[in-house]
């Protein structure tokens, strides 16, 4: 079963940049094969920006996260990595 880890809020200015300073972080996963998940926050049609909570992907962020995301909107990335 797969599940979500280290869950980040990455600012720029599109997808490959956001994964690249994600992975920049050297964050180390216990699955060798972990799948990196890339979400551009305000790209979600029913995600909103006004909201306590939203689901973003597999995961839901709370309303620290939101804080982080409403800090930069338009280059907000919402990263995580998927593992078994």
């Amino acid at each position: 079963m797969q599940h979500t880890t280290n869950t980040k809020v990455i600012f720029a200015d599109s997808a490959e940049e956001a994964s690249q300073k994600y992975l920049a972080l050297g964050i180390k996963t216990e699955d060798p094969k972990a799948v990196l998940e890339c979400y551009k926050a305000i790209e979600d049609e029913e995600f909103d920006l006004t909201a306590d909570f939203n689901f973003i992907g597999e995961i839901s962020v709370s309303p620290e996260v939101m804080e982080v995301i409403r800090q930069d909107p338009d280059r907000a990335y919402v990263l995580y990595f998927l593992e078994n």
